[in-house]
Parts: C-alpha cells; sequence; structure tokens
C-alpha cells in the first residue's frame, strides 16, 4: 500500500486529457489467463500492447544494455586483480579494499544529487551523460601504475556511476503499473550479474589472446575493451530514451496521431500525471517523516551484508594455489566464479514473476524467503572448514550465497509502489535504497571483510548470516505495518489496488 502522498505545491497535476482519438486504458485490475503469467501485455488490448512494447523496446533494452556496461565497468577491477593487476601494481596489502571504499564514498556523494536532478531533467540526455564519463574514467583505468592513481580513478568512476541504477528503476516506477513492475526491475536488475560474469569472460580471453601484445599486460587490455564496449552501447540512447510520461512530448516513437500521450499517462495515474517544480520545506520533511522510507533502506543495508561472502569465492580458488599450485588457472578462477551471477539471474527472474503474477504485486513473502536462505547458507560458510577435502560442497555454497540479493528487484519495486504520486519523495527514496548500500560496503568490508583475511573471513560470514536474519524480518515488519495502514484507512481504488 502507498504511503499517504497528497499533493504538495511543488507537484503540478496535469488534467486528462479528452481527445477524441486518444485510446482508452483500462486502469483497473484484469483478471489474469495463461498468457499474463508468462508476459502482462499478452492480456492487454491491442493499442494499449503497442504502448507498452515501444515503452519495453526503449527502457528496458538500454536500461539492461546502460546496467551491463555499469557493472562490467565495476566488476573489472576484481577481475584485473586475480589477473596480473596484483603483483604489477604491488597490491599485497588491502589496497583493494581502499579502491573500493573510495568508489563507495563517491557513490554516497553524488547519488542524491543525481537521482534527484532526473525529476527535473531529461533522461534522454542526463542517463548517456553519465555513461561517457565513466567510459573515460574506464579507459583512464588501463594506464594506472600506482595504488594512488587506481583510488582517484575508482573514485572518480563512482561519481558517474552512482545515479544510474536508481535513475533507470525511477523512470520504471513513472512508466510501470504494480503488477509490471518487479518484472521489468528485475530484468534490468539481471544485469548487475550478468555484467560481471561478461567481465570475468573477457578477461580470460584478454588473459589468454592480448597477453603481452604491444607490451600491454592482459589486466590492462581489459579496460580497453570494456571502454570500447561501452561507447556502442551509449550512441543510441541519445534518440531513444524516454522522458517520464507527465513530461513526454510527441515524437518519432510517442506520437498523438496514434493517442499514445493520454493513454501513456492515464495507465499509471499516480505518476502519469504529476510534474515535479521546486523542492520546498514541506515536500523535504516528508522524506525524512516516513517510516516506510527507512525501513526500506534497512532491507537495503542488510541486504549489501548479506551478498559479501560472494566476493570469497575468486580468493579462495586463488588460496587453493597457494596449497596445491597450480589448481587453478587464471582463465579458471575467471569463469569458475560467474557460476554464482547465473543463479542470481534465475533467481532474480523467478521471483520476480512471481511477485506480479501469482502474488499480486506483493514483495514481502520473497524478501523472506531470500532472507532465510541466505542466512542459512551464511552460517554454514562461516561454520565449516574453508579448505575441505571435498571442494564441492563449499562450491555449492558460495553459488548460492546471493539468494537475498536475488531478491532486491523486490524492495527496489516496492519502494516505487509505495512512494508513487510524488516523484521527489520517490526519487529521494529509491536514492537512498542506494546511499546505504554504498555506505555499507565502503564501510563493513574494512573490518569483516579484509583482504588479508580472504578467503575465510569467518566473522564476515557470521555476521552476512545475522544480517539475513535482520532482512526478512524487517521486510515482514513494513508489510504489518502497511497491513495496519490498510485496516485504518477508507480503501481506495486505483489503477494497482
Amino acid at each position: 500500500m502507498a504511503v499517504d502522498t497528497k499533493p504538495v505545491t511543488t507537484v503540478e497535476e496535469i488534467p486528462p486529457t479528452t481527445s477524441g482519438h486518444a485510446a482508452s486504458v483500462d486502469t483497473k485490475d484484469r483478471k489474469l489467463t495463461w498468457k499474463g503469467y508468462i508476459w502482462d501485455t499478452l492480456d492487454m488490448p491491442p493499442a494499449e500492447r503497442r504502448l507498452l512494447l515501444k515503452v519495453d523496446l526503449t527502457i528496458l533494452t538500454f536500461g539492461c544494455l546502460g546496467t551491463f556496461i555499469k557493472y562490467i565497468d565495476k566488476a573489472n577491477l576484481t577481475s584485473a586483480f586475480v589477473s596480473g593487476m596484483k603483483e604489477d601494481l604491488s597490491l599485497y596489502g588491502n589496497e583493494m579494499n581502499y579502491a573500493n571504499t573510495a568508489y563507495s564514498v563517491a557513490n554516497i556523494l553524488a547519488l542524491w544529487p543525481c537521482n534527484l536532478a532526473l525529476t527535473r531533467c531529461n533522461p534522454r540526455w542526463f542517463i548517456p551523460f553519465l555513461e561517457i564519463a565513466w567510459t573515460i574514467v574506464t579507459l583512464g583505468q588501463a594506464f594506472m601504475h600506482t595504488p594512488t592513481q587506481m583510488y582517484v580513478l575508482r573514485f572518480i568512476l563512482g561519481v558517474f556511476e552512482t545515479g544510474h541504477f536508481s535513475a533507470m528503476i525511477y523512470l520504471c516506477g513513472a512508466w510501470y503499473r504494480k503488477t509490471e513492475l518487479a518484472k521489468r526491475v528485475a530484468i534490468i536488475n539481471c544485469s548487475t550479474s550478468i555484467g560481471p560474469m561478461f567481465s570475468s569472460y573477457l578477461q580470460s580471453a584478454a588473459y589468454t589472446g592480448l597477453n603481452g601484445v604491444h607490451g600491454r599486460a592482459g589486466w590492462r587490455w581489459l579496460f580497453i575493451i570494456d571502454a570500447v564496449v561501452s561507447v556502442g552501447i551509449i550512441i543510441p540512447q541519445f534518440f531513444f530514451y524516454p522522458d517520464v510520461p507527465a513530461r513526454q512530448q510527441p515524437d518519432f516513437i510517442f506520437t498523438h496521431e496514434v493517442g499514445e500521450m493520454a493513454p501513456s499517462r492515464d495507465r499509471n495515474p499516480k505518476e502519469g500525471r504529476v510534474k515535479q517544480g521546486k523542492f520546498t520545506l514541506a515536500q523535504v520533511k516528508r522524506w525524512f517523516t516516513t517510516p516506510d522510507i527507512f525501513l526500506l533502506w534497512v532491507i537495503a543495508m542488510s541486504n549489501s551484508i548479506c551478498h559479501m561472502p560472494q566476493d570469497s569465492m575468486a580468493y579462495w580458488f586463488k588460496a587453493w594455489n597457494s596449497i596445491k599450485p597450480n589448481s587453478y588457472s587464471v582463465a579458471e578462477i575467471n569463469n569458475y566464479t560467474t557460476g554464482i551471477g547465473g543463479v542470481t539471474v534465475v533467481l532474480m527472474l523467478i521471483f520476480a514473476w512471481l511477485s506480479d503474477s501469482v502474488l499480486r504485486g506483493r514483495r514481502w513473502p520473497l524478501l523472506v524467503v531470500g532472507g532465510i536462505v541466505t542466512s542459512a547458507v551464511c552460517f554454514t560458510l562461516a561454520a565449516t572448514p574453508v579448505f575441505p577435502q571435498n571442494k564441492a560442497f563449499r562450491w555449492f555454497l558460495y553459488y548460492n550465497t546471493n539468494w537475498a540479493f536475488a531478491a532486491n528487484s523486490m524492495y527496489w519495486s516496492w519502494a516505487q509502489d509505495t512512494l508513487a504520486g510524488d516523484p521527489a519523495t520517490r526519487a529521494f527514496g529509491a536514492a537512498g535504497l542506494n546511499v546505504v548500500s554504498y555506505v555499507t560496503i565502503a564501510i563493513v568490508p574494512l573490518f569483516a571483510f579484509q583482504t588479508v583475511d580472504q578467503p575465510g573471513v569467518v566473522g564476515g560470514n557470521f555476521g552476512a548470516g545475522a544480517f539475513g536474519i535482520v532482512y526478512a524480518g524487517t521486510a515482514l515488519l513494513l508489510a504489518y505495518i502497511q497491513y495496519r495502514r490498510e485496516l485504518k484507512q477508507p480503501v481506495e481504488e486505483d489503477s494497482d489496488n
């Protein structure tokens, strides 16, 4: 259930269009057929199906590709570390922790300004600008020679990458209804796992085929290849990205002639017909007095801790080489760790489809499942030998460390559902999900998952298990609070309930 989002003076409501050629949109829930359980637009009238197809082809396509290159550029440092950068830059202490902390600090400082700016800026220009900037920085990492240069470049990278994902989810929240949202968020979110997987494959290829070419190490070629791939993805976005429905102007994709402008606003009325004006003190007060926001942030913080044990797998393979030399090659280390991403992608999609269809937009049950399973996995990692005779069981555990992370599309969608109707509050709340995550990622590894303690990190694994319980418990608490709120308030019929 959404919190009270009565109009504030800075939110302009666009009156409904009465044009005779505007296609009508049914804003009430439909009963799903078997086709609708597979993909919701298959149950829609032709006009609405055509509209959603255009939205999906623009937002989903470039949202996935943009997130894909972001997470390639974010994950490539770890791939480079296990592929020769450690030795070339003499990274034998906690330098990787410091680099990741620099990245996270930059994220924290820039995220809220970026996301709030999106309430006033056109995503067609804003999002590709961020992508171009971080691509230039990614290329620069191919030429770094000292840990200090690495810290500076990762900080700058963090400034430009910070607002991208939450901006994409903000855009989805403006266009999609409650029973459509989780699937789209999950599809974009899958790129957060596919990106690191692809980065590992790229590093394997670069190390095998380009190591030493023109006097450059294979890990340096990885950054160059990442930058080249990114450029090809960014350029088309300047032509195809839509704005939010309330600000969208007719163009060669969305036109008045086929009656698409009004339906694009009517189908999600809480967001489709409101524009954000100047921020006021009353609106800012709402940001800090809505309990739902802070509970969602606790879930996001817990998620960040829960999935930290997954990073130990690469260190685990590398540590086996110290016990038994040549146990795993560089290519094998990069490739075997991608299984975590594969499991995560499958779980993300299953959770999202269940939430939008079977659960009719409820998010909390899947957060509870994800938290409990992750907690059990992390406690088991902490309590069992790091280097057992039978490697398969620990290998299996690492592959299943991301159940809570796989459910994170649920709390991203839940934030959009809960804060619908006030663009700035929705942007603030969604950005905060990443802010608390980055704060957590910047601080916790410095004492719980130090590089010098990898891959054992027993205390860190126990802590991750404890926060799996917090993750599930907070989801239950928020669901209960919203249920009690529904009982106390008159039931208002809207497009999603």
